[in-house]
């Protein structure tokens, strides 16, 4: 279900789900100026002063058939029509792959001013875990199917810290480290601690004997996610 309803049930509800998926389809023989046409003629919502706006801003030629453009270039159309459309809920199926660091910066920030002008439902999936810590506003990571993680993004990050000290001490950090939340990950000479424990993290801070050089930090999504996989087994 989807805000409550079903578009098997509801075939009307269809009109309030935008989606794209990860390999953009359009007609190729259309130009992009007809193909906002076709949008205009098929959504009453259809908002194509803003469709406008975006491609001058993404310097897309609206006058350039779907077959000259390049494969990042159709996936940015296929999101923006997607959006003209104003749906109530997005699915964007990896919409950031294909796309140079450039015009990726810029659909994010598209999706964030188009979220909050529109108040609409944004769910995108993304390897590019960067990307979506700056974006979204909670996380979902999955792993063979299973959810892993599930958190408000700045609670996740905000709430994990990582810890590094010299492998040599590991017996210390071991009577420290005793809970399934908290990851040990050898690097090199180092030893790694992942965790979300706040009692750890202040037993960290004190600089018990013989940990006196540890240091300790906030984590990102590119440690918390993978390690998270890692120490559950996925």
């Amino acid at each position: 279900q989807i805000n409550g309803s079903s578009p098997s049930q509801d075939q009307a509800w269809l009109s309030q789900v935008g989606f794209v998926d990860q390999v953009a389809s359009l007609p190729s023989w259309l130009s992009l100026k007809k193909l906002s046409k076709l949008g205009r003629d098929l959504n009453s919502t259809w908002n194509e002063e803003v469709l406008l706006q975006r491609y001058d801003q993404l310097e897309i030629p609206l006058d350039r058939q779907v077959n000259r453009l390049s494969g990042g270039q159709k996936h940015v159309v296929a999101v923006l029509m997607a959006l003209a459309k104003e749906p109530a809920v997005l699915l964007f199926d990896e919409p950031l792959a294909s796309l140079d660091p450039v015009t990726r910066r810029a659909l994010l920030g598209i999706f964030l001013s188009h979220a909050y002008d529109k108040a609409t439902t944004i769910l995108l999936s993304s390897h590019l875990v960067g990307d979506l810590e700056r974006t979204c506003d909670h996380i979902v990571l999955l792993s063979k199917g299973s959810v892993v993680l599930s958190q408000a993004t700045e609670e996740l990050l905000g709430n994990h810290f990582w810890a590094t000290n010299s492998n040599e001490n590991r017996s210390l950090i071991n009577r420290l480290v005793d809970s399934p939340s908290e990851y040990l990950i050898e690097m090199d000479t180092q030893l790694l601690i992942c965790s979300a424990n706040e009692s750890l993290r202040y037993q960290l801070d004190s600089k018990p004997a013989g940990l006196e050089e540890i240091m300790i930090a906030r984590m990102t999504g590119k440690r918390v996610f993978p390690e998270a996989i890692r120490a559950r087994g996925q």
